[in-house]
């Protein structure tokens, strides 16, 4: 048995727009998003074994059939004659349930990794149609570059082309569950007619697009997720949003310095919330 580790990062994302269309027939709802890969990392590692057994520093997450990537790894094994088993280890820092989609690109690169590690030779098109089978964030996690998502996330197109972004990432350690918000009388719903994506944007130009449909939603239950916002967009040289459906809340600069300075001041103001300063994940 071949016994070589194989070790991926697996990025966050955060949501630069969130707008919510309305419900689709099939019980989503249609969404227009602009995903963006951000460098705060899980770490995957990967063995072959005689079965494949997950095993996740984060207590809280399932690491049977109900984790997402065992969910991939079955696919592969039902659909496309997946013969080799894994011993798999997965090192959680992308807080859990919180809109940064970690699970989705956990189960992006495993998929990336098998079909690498056991020569599946499954086309990007074959692997995006895995990933939609799991979830409705992941098939942007195959090619990890900022893009436009629509459907319910799983149609993607190029994003704009973006000024160079620096991030604050601030999560309440509150788990938000994505159906409850869908299902929120605070929901806002935006019509697709009045949305207006140009082809470039210069940092104070991206503020203009810069909504989320869900945060309102949240906010109504977690006054923790509007606070956090409220400070970064009042105390800090930011402009601030919820990412996804919640809880974790994102902040963009234009530099280094200004993304310092409101570190500095959300650390001293949040001291046992989860802060970490973020640029553009690297690509892979």
């Amino acid at each position: 048995m071949e016994n070589k580790t194989y070790t991926y990062l697996c990025p966050a994302k955060v949501n630069l727009f969130l707008y919510v269309l309305g419900k689709r027939a099939d019980g989503y709802h249609d969404i227009y998003t602009l995903f963006y890969p951000v460098s705060i990392y899980d770490t995957l590692s990967i063995q072959k074994s005689d079965k494949t057994v997950l095993t996740c520093s984060n207590a809280n997450i399932p690491a049977d059939e109900n984790n997402i990537i065992i969910k991939t790894h079955n696919i592969l094994k039902e659909k496309y004659n997946l013969q080799d088993n894994f011993n798999i280890k997965l090192e959680k820092n992308i807080p859990f349930g919180a809109g940064l989609g970690g699970g989705s690109s956990n189960a992006a690169y495993y998929l990336k990794a098998v079909n690498e590690i056991s020569t599946l030779n499954l086309s990007y098109e074959q692997m995006a149609e895995i990933m939609a089978m799991v979830g409705s964030d992941t098939v942007f996690f195959l090619k990890n570059i900022p893009q436009l998502a629509s459907g319910r996330g799983t149609e993607l197109s190029p994003a704009p082309i973006l000024p160079e972004l620096y991030f604050l990432i601030i999560n309440p350690n509150i788990f938000v569950s994505t159906k409850e918000i869908y299902n929120s009388k605070n929901l806002e719903l935006t019509k697709l007619n009045t949305i207006n994506i140009k082809k470039e944007y210069t940092f104070n130009e991206l503020k203009s697009i810069m909504k989320n449909d869900m945060q309102q939603a949240v906010f109504s239950l977690h006054k923790q997720v509007e606070d956090i916002v409220h400070f970064l967009n009042t105390e800090t040289a930011g402009f601030a949003l919820m990412s996804g459906s919640g809880s974790t809340v994102f902040a963009v600069y234009p530099d280094k310095q200004t993304q310092e300075e409101a570190y500095n001041k959300a650390k001293t103001n949040f001291k046992t919330y989860f802060i970490k300063k973020a640029a553009a994940a690297a690509r892979g």
